[in-house]
């Protein structure tokens, strides 16, 4: 198999990561003069980092003639902006003496990257294909007030990501089947006043599935928790059955509501499944003035989908004051509100 470097990814705004596919002679590879990238970012110092272990840890010296994979110090670099880059290894060696087949890394964005850009289709138009689809990503966000990624990865297999600031319509879906180890522990002993983690996905590859724009798993992505700030919650987004009815997937709709945090008024449940084998129950519901969905056969209908950390019992044409979820479109023309915990739930 040949040698190459395999990708390089941020891993905050002055750092990138950089994974060779063996491992690389380390007096060579943690010469900063090695890296240059083709935008022109100041690479300031290089440092191996061993394989499983956190990244601001010191190399360990069970393995110190060589390393796979490398922290770069670099100028700042602006997320904001979606900077296209890559990154050329030159004169990195092999443990063996050899030049590396290939230098230079995949296409990646700059800095943690602005989730709204990110999502931000090139024409409006089903099925709203991200501009920056097949290139490497880092993207971070807060947590706000449901379940933490973790446990959305573990259950369901994909995680929203609500930037802090910019209003409900900017989060994007991770898809991994990994989870950050201490993030459930460290959401469970906060109050909502309280300091909160940011929680960070590196080295995701930007596709886009079925009209949603994911972060999707590369085989080398991470996931780290991050300096924590004073929580903030994106606004709820209040619309009606209506516009998460089947009809609304190809419409501008499908664009600006996925993963957008919404509350619905004046809720009536109407039909409840049984939990399936991973503690799920979906369910189907409308809002006031909008018909029943099942018993009249007409009105707009909404589907839903109670994550197990949702303990009460539900009943058909039990009413809530409001419902508060996230929008997921898990098919064309097909959108479900997950429901995360009991307080969100308004009796």
């Amino acid at each position: 198999m040949a040698h190459e470097l395999s990708i390089a990814f941020p891993t905050s705004d002055t750092e990138l990561l950089v994974i060779f596919s063996e491992p690389a002679d380390r007096e060579s590879a943690e010469q900063p003069g090695r890296y240059i990238t083709e935008a022109g970012l100041g690479i300031l110092a290089a440092s191996g980092v061993e394989d499983d272990v956190p990244l601001n840890s010191t190399p360990s010296e069970s393995n110190p003639n060589n390393v796979r994979k490398v922290k770069l110090t670099t100028e700042p670099m602006d997320g904001e902006v979606i900077k296209v880059d890559t990154v050329r290894a030159m004169g990195v060696r092999t443990t063996s003496g050899e030049t590396l087949a290939q230098l230079d890394s995949p296409p990646f964005i700059q800095g943690i990257a602005s989730i709204p850009e990110m999502q931000s289709p090139g024409e409006p138009v089903f099925p709203f294909a991200s501009r920056f689809t097949g290139l490497v990503a880092s993207a971070s966000c807060q947590k706000n007030g449901g379940v933490d990624s973790s446990a959305l990865i573990d259950t369901l297999g994909f995680s929203f990501l609500h930037r802090e600031t910019g209003g409900p319509l900017n989060s994007i879906k991770v898809v991994s089947d990994k989870h950050v180890p201490g993030i459930a522990e460290a959401v469970a002993r906060l109050e909502p006043e309280d300091l909160t983690p940011h929680v960070l996905w590196c080295g995701g590859e930007i596709r886009n599935v079925q009209g949603e724009t994911q972060l999707v798993d590369t085989g080398y992505m991470i996931g780290s928790i991050i300096q924590e700030t004073p929580k903030k919650k994106p606004p709820e987004y209040p619309i009606t059955t209506d516009d998460v009815s089947r009809e609304a997937g190809r419409t501008l709709r499908a664009n600006v509501l996925q993963g957008v945090i919404v509350r619905f008024e004046n809720v009536t449940i109407d039909r409840v499944w049984d939990p399936d084998e991973r503690g799920l129950r979906s369910f189907v519901f409308h809002d006031e003035g909008r018909g029943h969905a099942f018993s009249r056969g007409h009105g707009a209908q909404a589907f839903g989908l109670f994550l197990p950390w949702v303990t009460q019992e539900i009943e058909p044409g039990q009413k809530f004051q409001s419902l508060r979820g996230i929008v997921h479109q898990p098919s064309e023309s097909h959108y479900q509100v997950i429901v995360e915990l009991d307080e969100h739930l308004s009796p």
